[in-house]
């Protein structure tokens, strides 16, 4: 146990905080606040990775509030659909129904790690849903293991999102494997006369491209909403290259075949936040992605396991693939 500390007595603007710690790592989980990860830090550089609101503190809301208008930040999960949708019948909130709702929360030790399992039943669906948080010793990695569970009597389709909002800076660098981008075409924020479809990462505008992996001062008020589809391998990440401090996802593309990305660069509501959201299925409406058939489905008593690992690593100026141990190696020179 040395060099680790589970805490289950903090609390944060009247809710439980779950501290998970060790020489490298702290990770703050809010379980009453829909088990949002509220901050994670990187301790040997002080520096903070997760986007937290400066204007909306987090606490717990009503099942149908409307997201955008009270998100506080850190790394929510969204399910079973994004965009307030119907399925099967029943109206779901905006975002799902797993951000609203209090969690509850197992917390273990063991000889060389920490963790906490979250467990909710949710409100509407019939679907049990279990994650677990480890941080093992000495390590600046997250192991997530994730189950879905129907108990329901028919067959629900669904899609799921991991959705943690990063704080940026111009000094930033978003890196994606080779994929194909398809535009939101409701949402065009600032890309709006950019091709439908086109190769990461270069966007392609009237006399100029716009290289996607390099995040824009925030005075440049810029709002990219697309999806990666056609991923050539499940990762994202993001380096911090004053600090050469890279923090990124690992995950099976086979759960999660594509990753979105909504970030205001100062261009929605004054936010400077990218959200990397490796997702199980696109567009944002649901019933669009079911039409399209890339909605998943739980069969009666089916069960989806996976796992994720976020993984963190000094010494980068940007990322070109991380391996299944959560290693992430240095980027190729850039060119276009």
């Amino acid at each position: 146990m040395t060099g680790l500390n589970l805490s289950t007595v903090g609390v944060y603007r009247g809710l439980q905080v779950i501290t998970l710690e060790n020489a490298l790592l702290r990770v703050q989980i809010l379980p009453q606040a829909g088990a949002k990860i509220w901050q994670i830090t990187y301790l040997p550089l002080d520096t903070k990775l997760l986007w937290n609101n400066p204007h909306i503190p987090p606490r717990q809301h009503a099942i149908h509030a409307p997201y955008d208008d009270v998100w506080s930040g850190g790394w929510d999960e969204l399910f079973p659909n994004d965009e307030e949708a119907v399925i099967g019948g029943e109206r779901y909130p905006d975002h799902g129904e797993l951000w609203s709702a209090a969690w509850d929360a197992e917390s273990f030790t063991g000889a060389d790690m920490v963790g906490v399992t979250l467990r909710l039943q949710t409100p509407l669906s019939s679907v049990m849903v279990e994650k677990t948080i480890e941080l093992r010793h000495g390590s600046a990695q997250l192991h997530f293991s994730h189950r879905f569970t129907n108990h329901g009597a028919v067959a629900f389709p669904f899609m799921w999102k991991l959705h943690p909002a990063l704080r940026v800076t111009p000094q930033h660098r978003i890196d994606m494997p080779p994929m194909r981008v398809v535009r939101e075409p409701d949402f065009p924020g600032t890309l709006a006369a950019a091709p439908l479809e086109f190769t990461w990462p270069y966007a392609f505008l009237p006399g100029r491209s716009v290289d996607l992996r390099n995040v824009p001062d925030p005075q440049e008020r810029e709002l990219y909403f697309f999806y990666g589809t056609e991923l050539e391998s499940g990762w994202c990440a993001l380096t911090d290259r004053a600090k050469r401090l890279a923090c990124g996802l690992r995950f099976h593309p086979a759960i999660f075949p594509s990753c979105w990305l909504f970030a205001s660069y100062g261009g929605w509501r004054d936010y400077n936040v990218a959200v990397l959201e490796p997702c199980t299925g696109y567009p944002l409406r649901f019933a669009a992605m079911q039409a399209a058939g890339r909605a998943r489905e739980l069969q009666p008593g089916e069960m989806l396991a996976t796992d994720v690992l976020f993984t963190v690593q000094e010494g980068l100026d940007g990322v070109g693939g991380i391996d299944e141990a959560g290693w992430m190696m240095s980027a190729a020179p850039d060119r276009e």
